[in-house]
């Protein structure tokens, strides 16, 4: 990796993290930097469909620290990038798609997630950061996967670390938020914003939210989209959320998915094995069932796993602050009828959305076209660039 001139990070002390505090900071790794005419030659490269203004080069630290999930401690980690120079203008707050492969990890910084992600937005002057989760990075539980209450508190908890880091760094918190996230990310971009307006810590001062591809409606269009088979990964998503909900709702898991699934999903949904996840998944996802959770799906009957999903949903609330929900007209990992639903409730309950379709592409062109929208709007939010 490329270093950029970054004397700051000598300067960082020994951390010791707590377990009992939340947000306490165990380890920052200094992971390299990159000057800001080498993170426009990047972005060139990889070809946006509009330009991303780069003005600042940018630092990248694995940040390890101190969370808790279901009341216990547990330690995680997350990817954060700081421009080179200058006052913050804000923070943007990344929250990734899924991946079930550790080495993808966003504090493993890959091309697309960490170098070109922490270029269009620490580029920008923005302080970026992006939680691994729990299950993800560091930590090796399984992930919590659209688990609400442990993608609030590790991502809040990700922002109370960044601020100690950030101000052993010199560089002053500012505490305008802007978040953002993709799939998973985008359902966790609406988590994160509803618990930041019910919280209103003056520290936190929620300025947008930008969802892309966002599975907002768990229970009633997700799930039941997914069940199609539509998408080569949609036995994928179902295996991570059965595996997910079963460990941290305490339910067998043979009670969702039938035995072979049911191992496989122990066996190879440990974020170490993701190479040999592909070749076993089914075309077909129904096969991975029980006949009785099959049942209590086709005549909507009840079912743990149904009203997990409902107590996970991410649209019931008026946001605020001003929330986009980006999506591409062709997706069938997550249906287009998720952020226009998002958005029907939201404006019901009078609350400040709006459904953008970024045109005729599929889940993943549709975030690559997604992004520099998003930067530009994020950037119309929060004024001129401060003075240097």
């Amino acid at each position: 990796m490329l270093t950029a001139c970054s004397p700051g990070h000598n300067r960082l002390p020994a951390y010791h993290g707590d377990p009992q505090v939340r947000g306490s900071v165990a380890r920052v790794e200094h992971l390299g930097g990159y000057p800001s005419f080498v993170l426009r030659v990047l972005l060139w490269i990889a070809g946006p469909p509009e330009p991303v203004p780069v003005s600042h080069g940018t630092d990248l630290y694995r940040v390890t620290y101190w969370s808790q999930t279901n009341g216990k401690p547990v330690l995680v980690s997350g990817l954060m990038a700081l421009p080179g120079r200058g006052p913050l203008r804000g923070t943007v707050l990344w929250m990734h798609g899924t991946t079930v492969d550790r080495k993808s990890s966003v504090s493993n910084p890959n091309f697309e997630q960490g170098i070109l992600l922490s270029g269009v937005f620490a580029g920008g002057g923005y302080l970026y950061l992006a939680p691994d989760l729990l299950g993800l990075g560091v930590s090796k539980a399984p992930q919590a996967y659209f688990y609400n209450s442990s993608t609030i508190e590790v991502t809040l908890d990700f922002l109370r670390a960044a601020q100690a880091v950030s101000q052993d760094l010199r560089r002053p918190w500012n505490a305008d938020l802007y978040v953002t996230g993709f799939s998973q990310g985008g359902h966790a971009t609406a988590v994160i914003a509803r618990e930041l307006e019910h919280r209103a810590d003056p520290q936190w001062h929620l300025r947008g939210a930008a969802g892309i591809e966002g599975a907002y409606n768990l229970a009633d269009i997700s799930l039941p989209m997914a069940m199609k088979g539509s998408a080569s990964a949609d036995s994928l998503y179902l295996t991570n959320l059965a595996l997910s909900y079963s460990t941290y709702y305490g339910r067998p898991l043979e009670s969702l998915l039938n035995p072979v699934s049911a191992n496989r999903a122990r066996t190879l949904f440990d974020g170490d094995h993701a190479e040999q996840i592909y070749g076993h998944m089914p075309a077909n996802p129904r096969e991975m069932f029980t006949p009785e959770f099959l049942a209590a799906f086709d005549h909507k009957e009840p079912h743990w796993f149904m009203e997990a999903l409902r107590a996970n949903e991410a649209y019931a609330w008026a946001p605020k602050a001003p929330f986009r929900a980006y999506y591409g007209d062709k997706d069938v990992d997550v249906s287009p009828d998720d952020a226009k639903f998002f958005v029907r409730e939201a404006v019901r309950l009078g609350g400040n959305a709006q459904a953008i379709s970024v045109g005729p592409y599929d889940h993943l062109a549709s975030v690559f076209r997604a992004v520099p929208r998003v930067r530009r709007w994020f950037d119309d939010l929060s004024g001129p660039p401060l003075a240097h």
